[in-house]
């Protein structure tokens, strides 16, 4: 559990699945959401911050990621970004992405529209509707009339 709030120095956190993290208030402060949450209410240091939006293995990786960038200052290797990218199947990242909005970590969530950008670029209509989860709701007469008034403006 945190300490009081004036030596605040680890600020422990429960994901959405019940999982209790204790990290270090440097990296706990790079969520602007936690961050702008304990200015208003540095008494609050002393109890588990719930992240209702926010699960266990979700929050590891954003705390990887935060611990990194906080080591390496403001401009971590691009490299360490690559490979933390690739190391992430498609449902990884895009929980990620929610969870890095919803704490509004910002460099974290560029750098994840980036990724998912480019794991979609060039790709099929299909694709990305699996990507995304997006069901086809247009008959297969609509798709193929829309098909073919876009392909006339090309």
């Amino acid at each position: 559990m945190a300490t009081t709030s004036d030596e605040c120095k680890k600020i422990t956190l429960r994901t959405a699945d019940n999982q209790e993290f204790e990290v270090e208030e440097a990296i706990a402060m790079k969520f602007v959401t936690l961050n702008t949450f304990f200015e208003e209410n540095p008494e609050a240091c002393e109890e588990a911050m719930p992240l209702p939006n926010v699960s266990a293995k979700c929050l590891s990786d954003i705390i990887e990621y935060c611990k990194e960038h906080l080591k390496k200052g403001e401009a971590a290797e691009t490299s360490f970004d690559e490979e933390f990218v690739k190391a992430r199947d498609n449902e990884s990242l895009k929980e990620m992405l929610l969870g890095a909005y919803y704490l509004n970590i910002k460099d974290l969530v560029d750098m994840l529209n980036q990724a998912v950008a480019d794991r979609i670029k060039d790709k099929s209509v299909e694709y990305v509707r699996r990507f995304f989860g997006i069901d086809n709701d247009y008959t297969p007469e609509e798709e193929a009339d829309l098909r073919r008034r876009v392909f006339r403006r090309c």
